[in-house]
């Protein structure tokens, strides 16, 4: 079962894209895990399931993303 609820939403800019260059699971893990980050002192606290409920794939799937996204230092 999802832990996507029909009324959630995410917010991905346009920098995210043209700047940094993501697309497809990166992006939409890095625009969820911005969008908890805005304020100081704020963090994201959620799991790799929740992403991988986000992106409909998998923890592994979530796992090798955010590795790439360490890699490219976001």
């Amino acid at each position: 079962m999802s832990t996507i609820k029909d009324d959630n939403y995410l917010t991905i800019q346009g920098w995210q894209i043209n700047q940094l260059g993501l697309k497809g699971n990166e992006l939409i893990i890095y625009a969820a895990i911005y969008g908890f980050t805005q304020a100081e002192g704020q963090w994201f606290t959620g799991s790799q399931q929740y992403l991988a409920d986000w992106t409909n794939s998998t923890t592994r799937g979530v796992r090798k993303a955010l590795a790439s996204l360490e890699e490219k230092g976001l």
